[in-house]
């Protein structure tokens, strides 16, 4: 009997596994999501997301849907043992760039169902609950992934071009493939609890600076808690778990009377990377690739970057127009971001969790300080702990991010007007797909390069009109409407600039120099085949599920 066919299998359907799908499912690849467990987690994990993964979901069309199950932070605490407020991030009103709040909560549940529900949109991919990878076998052509059904032990062979490993630290693919995770276990324990109350909390987060108990507090999504604190040296992971001893923790933030305890579990942290995230056309993502301590959470965003990365890259492959060389830049590009981000997180940890009274007294003093100091409170007050979002090497003009110019750097999202007047987030007119976008004034010939590489890519070329020229808005034109494209294009002294699918620059070019973007996008993309330019599905949205 011959193996069912499709393009893409994804193990494992936590948030990235299901994010991972539901990209590829815009972008019209054949998908089969499998996951060993029969039903959908029920218990809380990850629970924050920044202003970068908000967008992700957003690409993905699921920008309404997430809406409704976040909780927008607007501010967090730094406190010390005696409940005093050291310094604050200020998140309300804080604006990076790219169209959504810094900091956001979330429930996992709603999130996993939220992710499931849109795999809907897309007859072309399918996930099956209760299905677990015996082993595989790969060739120059595709990969053969033998399975059984886990309630009936019915076995399953189905041929992929490519297969993806997005479960978790455990990875039973990482492990098929003897790939090692490097880095550092942590042995202290910590206790993660979450917990519901009858109403919402009123507005807190807090980041303990408490050397007895250091760690993490904050209302959640709806009328969630969340609480990641540090385990004292005579607390056993046996005692700690127990209901009273849960309340007590609690008890230090709030009435414990008043909540309904979700979960309690004792975590061991580690910061470690996989050796390689590669193996032929087998790929690593999220935890199955690095795993970090939860202290900028950061976690799951770090498996949304990786998901956003490779999916729009596979699609490519998949319509033979992509190869080795694109494909290659997903580690290139995702493993330097990952370690820089495991790094910070541990210096985050190392500085503010410390449990040494002297070096916690030292560090309140001087918090205090930056805090009441004008020229520096701005250090804390607006999160300057988060890491640029830059890539370093890989898929952009040259191959390699140069300091000054803009490829390989995060495109802003301003919101813009349309022929019309209507107003709109920028993204919602890239679709997944590349994106060029030109100044009104670029000369005729310069146009139409960029009409040409939009066209070889499959992407949509957009026009960029000052507010004052609103008037002359037409279809494919973009209103600047509070000058932010414009002054991106005057810093980087250029008049076009080709946007990747997950909105990170390739490269811009000023006058003729478009087309020396252009032959080298050639080197990794062949130009689609009219056929495939009719097939490139516009944005799929939630409110498109019967």
């Amino acid at each position: 009997m011959s193996a069912e066919t499709v393009d893409v299998i994804i193990v494992g359907c936590g948030p990235v596994g299901g994010i991972t799908a539901n990209y590829l499912g815009q972008d019209g690849v054949r998908t089969l999501i499998i996951d060993r467990e029969l039903h959908a987690h029920t218990q809380p994990r990850a629970f924050s997301c920044d202003d970068e993964t908000q967008r992700n979901f957003q690409a993905a069309g699921l920008a309404n849907e997430l809406a409704v199950n976040l909780y927008h932070c607007p501010k967090m605490d730094y406190i010390d043992g005696q409940r005093n407020v050291l310094a604050s991030a200020i998140f309300k009103g804080l604006d990076f760039g790219f169209g959504h709040t810094a900091l956001a909560f979330f429930s996992q549940p709603q999130l996993e169902g939220m992710l499931r529900q849109g795999l809907r949109r897309f007859p072309h991919v399918e996930l099956r609950m209760g299905h677990e990878v015996d082993s595989f076998t790969q060739d120059a052509d595709g990969v053969t992934v033998y399975m059984t059904e886990r309630l009936t032990g019915r076995k399953r062979t189905v041929r992929a071009r490519y297969l993806l490993g997005c479960d978790g630290a455990h990875s039973s693919i990482r492990e098929m493939i003897n790939v090692p995770m490097k880095g550092t276990s942590y042995g202290v324990p910590w206790i993660t609890i979450t917990a519901t109350t009858p109403t919402p909390e009123p507005v807190y987060t807090y980041y303990v600076c408490d050397p007895q108990r250091p760690g993490f507090a904050t209302r959640g999504a709806m009328n969630e808690i969340r609480m990641d604190l540090l385990l004292r040296g005579n607390e056993r992971t046996e005692v700690v778990e127990k209901k009273e001893v849960v309340q007590r923790i609690i008890g230090a933030f709030m009435d414990p009377s008043l909540v309904t305890i979700v979960r309690a579990a004792v975590f061991t942290f580690h910061s470690k990377v996989a050796q390689r995230w590669r193996s032929g056309r087998v790929f690593l993502l999220g935890d199955a690739a690095h795993l970090m301590p939860p202290f900028l959470g950061q976690g799951m965003c770090s498996g949304v970057r990786d998901a956003v990365n490779l999916t729009w890259k596979l699609a490519l492959a998949v319509k033979g127009v992509a190869g080795d060389e694109l494909l290659d830049t997903y580690e290139r590009e995702r493993r330097p971001h990952a370690v820089n981000m495991i790094n910070a997180t541990v210096k985050m940890g190392r500085v503010f969790l410390s449990r040494s009274k002297f070096v916690a007294a030292l560090r309140n003093k001087i918090m205090q300080w930056i805090w009441r100091n004008p020229k520096t409170q701005y250090l804390l007050r607006d999160w300057k702990v988060k890491q640029p979002i830059v890539l370093n090497q890989g898929f952009m003009a040259g191959g390699k991010h140069k300091a000054g110019l803009p490829g390989g750097t995060y495109f802003p999202q301003p919101t813009v007007g349309l022929a019309g007047g209507a107003r709109v987030p920028l993204d919602s007119l890239f679709g997944n797909r590349f994106a060029l976008l030109c100044m009104a004034d670029t000369a005729e010939p310069v146009r139409r390069s960029a009409e040409a590489l939009a066209r070889d890519l499959g992407g949509v070329l957009l026009r960029v009109l000052p507010a004052a020229r609103a008037g002359e808005a037409r279809t494919g034109d973009v209103v600047d409407e509070g000058g932010y494209l414009s002054a991106w294009f005057s810093t980087h002294q250029a008049d076009t600039v080709v946007v990747r699918p997950d909105r990170f620059v390739y490269g811009a070019s000023l006058g003729d120099q478009i087309e020396k973007l252009r032959e080298q996008v050639r080197a990794f993309i062949r130009p689609l085949p009219m056929e495939s330019l009719e097939e490139v599905p516009a944005p799929s949205r939630m409110s498109s599920i019967a």
